[in-house]
């Protein structure tokens, strides 16, 4: 099945590049709500695109209240998916080449939303797309969701997931590869005082060494390692001076950090601004064996199962985790001017993807 995936991929190309450049030419930033686009209008936009395309193809869609869309095949009373995002953030200024035009430079396809997260969302599409193709049968309803509030909070998510029970098995294909088995726990920390204290409190803990050390929450874990300190901000509010920072933290006690924080404030208030739990599953889980094994097999690498400091659907959307699109050592450009997906790397995500489908249709086969 890998040679036939991989040809007829390769056959799909032309296609899969034209559909995503006119995906990618609708800037759908999030903007003002309206009555039926509770994220803009050109969010409403592309979901309606992507399910014009995708019906296109002879894949059974709907709209859910565009928030999310999804296409579909098969049948079942449960569901697999891929759960990716059509929305963008702000393209920034400094681009080489049009942020909305999809050009093609150098095999790289560039624009806002090429690797996050279009390009690699229409890539577990056309996976999908292949199989059905090839004539696969399968046991289970399989489903693309498409979102469109991804990068402001996941309303969208939320709301699908009152109106759609969550799929039994899936991936998100907007962070790394190979299988991603946990994501950390996310904080954000102010501080604020007055300017003595302030002053007092960046030289002896901020800028004096390692920042994690000064305030004793250098706590580590065999998941996802040390707690990173990172995203120093700032401020000065009528009288107040402050700062705010993220941490990106491992399994452990979010009061004892702050409670550490608060010892080494040396006078400044401490806020805990937000904070989200970290989401991990058991590494040797059916569906993180299944896909990072579909990952080695189609490679013919041997990777093992990893964690992320990133955050995706994953997060909130039972039984998926993030798988793909990028490859180990590649370093991230989503967010940045001129981001791009190498056309190789695209063609390559929609192989390991329609692979990842067929292993998990073979292990549903089975009956397990």
């Amino acid at each position: 099945m890998k040679d036939k995936i991989d040809q007829m991929v390769d056959s799909l190309k032309d296609d899969l590049i034209s559909d995503l450049r006119e995906v990618i030419k609708i800037p759908s930033k999030k903007a003002e709500a309206t009555a039926d686009a509770p994220y803009g209008l050109d969010c409403k936009k592309v979901l309606e695109k992507i399910i014009e395309i995708t019906s296109n193809k002879g894949f059974a869609t709907k709209n859910v209240d565009n928030h999310m869309a999804y296409c579909s095949i098969g049948e079942g009373s449960d569901y697999v998916c891929a759960m990716g995002h059509l929305d963008v953030v702000d393209e920034l200024p400094g681009w080489k080449y049009p942020p909305y035009g999809g050009e093609i430079h150098d095999n790289r396809i560039y624009s806002r939303g090429a690797l996050d997260n279009k390009g690699p969302i229409m890539a577990a599409f056309y996976g999908l797309y292949a199989l059905k193709i090839l004539g696969v049968k399968f046991n289970r309803e399989f489903r693309i969701v498409f979102g469109s509030d991804e990068e402001s909070g996941m309303a969208d998510l939320k709301y699908y997931l009152t109106k759609e029970k969550p799929p039994i098995m899936g991936f998100s294909p907007d962070n790394k590869f190979p299988a991603i088995y946990g994501e950390r726990a996310r904080a954000k920390v102010e501080l604020r005082g007055d300017f003595e204290s302030f002053e007092n409190f960046l030289n002896k803990k901020i800028f004096a060494g390692d920042p994690i050390k000064n305030l004793d929450i250098d706590i580590s874990d065999q998941n996802f390692g040390r707690m990173i300190l990172r995203g120093k901000k700032i401020f000065r509010s009528e009288d107040e001076y402050g700062i705010d920072f993220s941490l990106s933290m491992p399994i452990c006690d979010k009061d004892e950090v702050l409670r550490k924080i608060e010892e080494n404030a040396l006078g400044l208030k401490v806020n805990l601004v937000s904070y989200e739990k970290a989401f991990l599953i058991d590494k040797n889980s059916a569906l993180v064996e299944i896909l990072n094994g579909a990952y080695n097999d189609f490679m013919d690498e041997n990777e093992k199962p990893t964690t992320t400091t990133g955050m995706t659907y994953a997060h909130f959307c039972p039984n998926i985790i993030p798988f793909g699109p990028s490859f180990p050592g590649q370093n991230g450009i989503a967010h940045l001017p001129n981001e791009w997906m190498d056309v190789d790397d695209l063609i390559k995500c929609a192989k390991i993807y329609a692979y990842a489908f067929y292993k998990i249709n073979e292990h549903f086969n089975k009956g397990e």
